[in-house]
């Protein structure tokens, strides 16, 4: 990134595990900051199409994802460090296309919010120039299941879950898997010193409040 025109400084990472209300979280800052939001998901559709090589690790996810629901079931419930796994791969795999996307940043004066599971604090801890404000956000209760069945539940319109017909075995196995991806991210962020804060389902409102404040300091 082109740090000569100020747009580290006005660009924002946020990071995490997936389902816990990074979107969310991204668009209310954005929207406080009167700022751009940038979904790291449509960076890697958009690079996705472009790839011609259906064994590229931005292909890898479909290797948990294109299996007998016994077998889902099997891998984020008992072995959601697999599903981790080729979910960092695939981050990998993607990060050189997100720093070219934000290398786009200087040909404007907007600020931009950044959010993605691909954020890995280990990439990002990596970059010779890096935006200046980074966080990473998780939800690491044993609660957060039943808060995604409600969710999908009631406002399907708005959640691929619930839209797909995910029965709940499925939405609970993938809670366990949200839950060690979080608790991944929150040790990862640690590790390399960056803001890690906690989603609360029973104050969700509150709780993206109060990081929108600490991010706007």
């Amino acid at each position: 990134m082109n740090q000569d025109n100020k747009a580290l400084d006005r660009t924002y990472f946020i990071g995490g595990a997936p389902r816990i209300g990074k979107t969310i979280l991204s668009l209310a800052l954005a929207e406080k900051l009167r700022g751009h939001f940038v979904s790291t998901d449509s960076i890697r559709n958009a690079a996705k199409k472009a790839c011609g090589d259906d064994n590229s690790d931005l292909f890898i996810l479909n290797r948990t994802e294109h299996v007998a629901e016994e077998e889902w079931l099997k891998d984020h419930n008992e072995l959601p460090e697999k599903v981790i796994e080729y979910q960092n791969r695939e981050s990998i795999a993607l990060w050189p296309s997100i720093v070219s996307f934000c290398n786009s940043f200087c040909e404007d004066n907007a600020i931009h919010v950044v959010e993605g599971v691909a954020l890995l604090p280990s990439l990002v801890a990596q970059m010779k120039d890096r935006p200046k404000h980074i966080f990473y956000v998780g939800n690491t209760s044993e609660k957060h299941a039943q808060s995604m069945l409600d969710f999908a539940k009631n406002y399907p319109q708005w959640d691929w879950m619930g839209s797909s017909g995910y029965s709940e075995g499925k939405i609970k196995a993938m809670a366990n898997f949200v839950r060690e991806m979080s608790l991944y991210f929150k040790s990862e962020a640690e590790k390399y010193g960056f803001p890690y804060f906690e989603i609360k389902d029973d104050d969700f409102e509150g709780s993206l409040d109060e990081i929108c404040k600490f991010m706007m300091k």
